[in-house]
Order: C-alpha cells, then sequence, then structure tokens
C-alpha cells in the first residue's frame, strides 16, 4: 500500500509543479489568465512536497525560502511591518535590491523612489500603504489528476491480484 500511496504523492506532486511551470494556475478574482504570476525563478515550485502519514496524502508549499507561498494560494493584504510604506519594484534592476541598498542614489517624490540616470530620473519602486494578492488556489487535485489516481490504483489492484495467483 505504501508504493501506491508514494506513487500517488508523486503523481500530485508532479502534476502541481507542471501546473505552475505551465502559468495554468489563475486569480480567483478575476479568472483570467496572466502569464506565469506564480513562476519566476520557481522558487515556488520547487517547494512542493508531499508526505504519507498512515494512509493520507499531504500535499505542501513553502518554506523558509518561500514564505509567500500561502498567501499565493490563499490571497490577503500585506501591509508594512517595520515602515510606513511598501516599495514595489519597478525595474528589473529594482527587483535585485532593497530600496535602501539600491547601488545608486534615489530620492522620493509623488509615491515613488526614483534613481538618477544622468539628467533624467527613473522610477525604481512605487510606495502603497497595502498591497492585496489575489488567491491562486495551487494544491488542489483536479479531475484528471483523479483519473491518473484511478489508473494507479487500479494497476496496484490488478498486480495484486496477479501475484496472488502467481503464488
Amino acid at each position: 500500500m505504501n508504493k501506491l500511496l508514494m506513487a500517488i504523492g508523486i503523481r500530485l506532486r508532479d502534476r502541481i509543479k507542471q501546473r505552475i511551470r505551465n502559468g495554468e494556475i489563475v486569480p480567483e478574482t478575476t479568472g483570467k489568465r496572466s502569464g506565469r504570476t506564480l513562476y519566476t525563478r520557481g522558487h515556488l515550485a520547487r517547494s512542493i512536497k508531499y508526505r504519507m502519514e498512515g494512509n493520507k496524502i499531504y500535499l505542501t508549499a513553502g518554506d523558509t525560502s518561500v514564505p509567500y507561498a500561502r498567501i499565493q494560494h490563499e490571497g490577503g493584504t500585506i501591509v508594512p511591518k517595520t515602515s510606513k510604506y511598501l516599495a514595489i519594484p519597478l525595474t528589473a534592476q529594482a527587483k535585485l535590491y532593497k530600496p535602501r541598498q539600491f547601488p545608486e542614489a534615489t530620492f522620493i517624490a509623488k509615491g515613488y523612489i526614483f534613481s538618477k540616470k544622468g539628467d533624467k530620473p527613473v522610477a525604481q519602486y512605487k510606495l502603497v500603504k497595502s498591497v492585496t494578492i489575489p488567491a491562486r488556489p495551487y494544491l488542489y487535485v483536479g479531475p484528471n489528476d483523479m483519473k491518473q489516481i484511478d489508473e494507479l490504483v487500479r494497476e496496484y489492484v490488478h498486480q495484486s491480484v496477479r501475484r496472488k495467483d502467481a503464488s
């Protein structure tokens, strides 16, 4: 029975990772596909695990390197903990640094943090009081997953019967 549960756990884990990588997860509020929102560097997909306890399989996501796993799945509002505003990166360079660690001189104006490139200021971050993340449920067993589980169970039972007949 453990082999069957392990096969089911592996199949479900891999299918969830595949849905994330392929951009198949859509926000509940819009129902619109908006690209690969859950897959930038692959940390969330790599954090998907399964574990067996008795005759149950548990699927989990996130760890210390992926603290956002829960809010991506359930949705929610993020507010600043230690400052007045959240800084939302607007450029590829801004995504690499926290605002206070940005490598160029910066200044704040009209709700943005700018850096200066020559004579032209470039908005690097937008300052906001909170951000609402729509739920993007990704830890689920879909209809196709159920068909695959059914096939695994049938094959397991078939092999078990074959083994008993051979004895």
